[in-house]
């Protein structure tokens, strides 16, 4: 069995590749939220907020396929 991903990169070079990007997606996304808090926007009246926090806590949880749940729970299906 191998230590690779099917990129063909281990854990670790696929976190040196990808970290900065990650990080700065992830501020980016905070300071959404801080701005959406400063205009007023409380969740519980509106749904797209609501939406995004529920699947901001999607990309940080421990349970595998977050991309596919992630989608899922943003399809106005």
């Amino acid at each position: 069995m191998s230590d690779s991903t099917p990129s063909g990169l281990n854990g670790p070079a696929l976190l040196d590749l990808y970290y900065h990007d990650v990080r700065s997606h992830l501020l980016e996304a905070a300071a959404a939220f801080d701005r959406f808090e400063r205009a007023g926007l409380d969740p519980a009246s509106e749904p797209r907020l609501r939406k995004l926090r529920e699947t901001a806590a999607i990309v940080c949880d421990l349970k595998p396929e977050r991309a596919k749940r992630f989608l899922e729970a943003l399809s106005y299906d």
